[in-house]
């Protein structure tokens, strides 16, 4: 049970990189003939440190995980949660998972990590109707889930980390798609919330 309990949420951890990340990518490369992972080549410095910070967090992330599932939960500062907690942080992050892949298959091919420097096409159908930003709301709550099942200071960091670099790395994304499709996106926008239904839509004071 306590190696169960050790390898499970370095074993999601992965799994959650492969059908989020590496396959979607490998997918988008061979349909398209382009790799979507663009963030690293962004002329933009900004998005470049969001590269930087990305990575930083990676690097920081598998250390943790590691000494996780080598020296276990209460080595690394993680509070033994209810049961009912836990499960609840499972299914959260079984959940984001289905948001996740749904959102990236609705976006096809104009599925990006980063800002390309080619158009993409506004995606606005499916769970694109609810909020803006469903893989980023998805990522917010796979990071919720996992303080529920693994309390620490490092988990809350994780999740205030991230969704402070999600929060700035949207609002580059907006001006880019203001600049690329104006008052299309802009309607778009002032109808439907940011990561959260009815909730961060744009005005025009606010671009």
């Amino acid at each position: 049970m306590d190696a169960l309990q050790r390898l499970s949420l370095p074993a999601a951890a992965l799994g959650f990189l492969a059908l989020a990340l590496l396959l979607p990518a490998l997918r988008t490369w061979r349909r398209t003939g382009v790799w979507p992972i663009v963030v690293a080549r962004s002329a933009s410095p900004y998005q470049r440190l969001f590269a930087w910070v990305m990575r930083a967090f990676g690097v920081a992330a598998v250390a943790w995980l590691v000494a996780y599932a080598t020296l276990g939960p209460a080595r690394v500062g993680v509070a033994a949660p209810p049961i009912a907690v836990a499960a609840a942080g499972w299914a959260l992050m079984a959940l984001a998972l289905v948001v996740l892949m749904t959102a990236q298959a609705q976006m096809g091919a104009a599925w990006r990590v980063g800002i390309d420097t080619h158009a993409t096409p506004l995606v606005t159908h499916g769970l694109y109707r609810l909020v803006r930003n469903p893989i980023y709301s998805a990522m917010a709550l796979v990071l919720a889930g996992a303080v529920l099942v693994a309390p620490s200071l490092a988990t809350l960091a994780a999740f205030a980390g991230v969704m402070l670099a999600l929060a700035m790395q949207t609002r580059l994304e907006e001006r880019h798609l203001i600049g690329l499709h104006g008052a299309r996106y802009l309607g778009y926008a002032a109808r439907v919330g940011r990561f959260v239904p009815g909730v961060g839509k744009l005005h025009r004071s606010d671009d």
